[in-house]
């Protein structure tokens, strides 16, 4: 779904931009363009009304932090419209919350926004204490017996990528379904948590196809042993850990690190993360389609094409 944006002008020097659509990595570069022109035309003071906003993804509230920075850089102020609980959940459990100042509608973002002291009122974005730049991970396993040791053994690998949890979801029972959210352990030192996923979906690909890891921390092949070893027993499992995804189907492991676009297109498919059997064809596809395309010397996605596990 395309992005719709509108501005309007209202009394007291307040700017109004109605967003409709789903607002990712795809989407997201209007938004940030239209704040940018905004703040670079002297309008400081802006109401942004996500009420007709069907899906929010972290791209999206990356750029609503980089607006809110830039009137705060004027002393101005950034007021939010929502009421759908699905939208406040994601600010709720990145603690944007106590970063936006968030209305139920237009009228009362207008006050919100026209009191100079209480727009002020909110912190700074610090990236320490807020989780817009967290990234999903999700474990589904066809069969709820056993979810316990995997879900260690994906906390495991996440230990030795410099990873962790940052909040984790009631899990859904039955066929077991966890989703949560992942952060750098140290966010302000390198690697980047991009480096790592990279580095994650190689010891994965190396592990899958039983191949020599020398390139591995020994710390790191370890765990990804353990993940696979976890789920030796399940017939089939869907794991994310940020880009990088993990299906099996019976005796098929394949390993792919999802490129920006491919994982906003998951996203915008969330069944495919509870569906293994989905899940493995999509990415079948996309390794054939890489495969097929030629790919730059200096490329830094690797893709594990179908293995089985002895």
């Amino acid at each position: 779904m395309e992005l719709g944006l509108t501005n309007t002008a209202l009394p007291g020097g307040i700017t109004l931009i109605e967003v409709t659509g789903e607002l990712d990595v795809y989407t997201a570069p209007i938004l940030r363009n239209r704040l940018t022109d905004a703040v670079n035309d002297g309008e400081y003071r802006l109401i942004v009304d996500l009420t007709g906003v069907e899906f929010l993804d972290s791209t999206g509230l990356g750029v609503l932090v980089g607006g809110l920075k830039r009137v705060r850089a004027h002393d101005g102020a950034l007021v939010l419209v929502c009421s759908a609980e699905r939208i406040l959940k994601i600010f709720r459990v990145t603690g944007l919350t106590r970063v936006f100042q968030i209305e139920p509608d237009v009228a009362s973002a207008r006050a919100r926004c026209a009191d100079r002291t209480a727009s002020l009122a909110r912190p700074e974005p610090d990236v320490e204490s807020v989780g817009w730049h967290w990234v999903p991970g999700r474990i589904y396993l066809s069969e709820e017996q056993g979810h316990r040791d995997v879900q260690a053994a994906v906390e495991r690998a996440l230990e030795a990528f410099g990873l962790e949890f940052g909040h984790a979801f009631t899990p859904e029972s039955g066929s077991w379904f966890g989703e949560f959210l992942i952060r750098l352990k140290n966010s302000g030192t390198l690697p980047t948590k991009e480096e790592q996923f990279l580095k994650l979906s190689r010891a994965l690909e190396l592990r899958v196809l039983d191949r020599q890891q020398a390139e591995v921390d020994a710390a790191q092949g370890a765990a990804v042993a353990g993940l696979i070893q976890s789920l030796k027993d399940t017939p089939r499992a869907v794991v994310q850990i940020g880009s990088v995804l993990l299906v099996k189907v019976d005796e098929v492991i394949v390993v792919r690190n999802l490129t920006q676009v491919e994982l906003a297109h998951w996203e915008r498919n969330p069944a495919l993360f509870r569906d293994p059997a989905a899940a493995l064809l999509e990415l079948q596809a996309a390794t054939s389609d890489d495969a097929a395309a030629p790919h730059p010397s200096n490329s830094h996605e690797r893709t594990a094409s179908p293995h089985r596990t002895a």
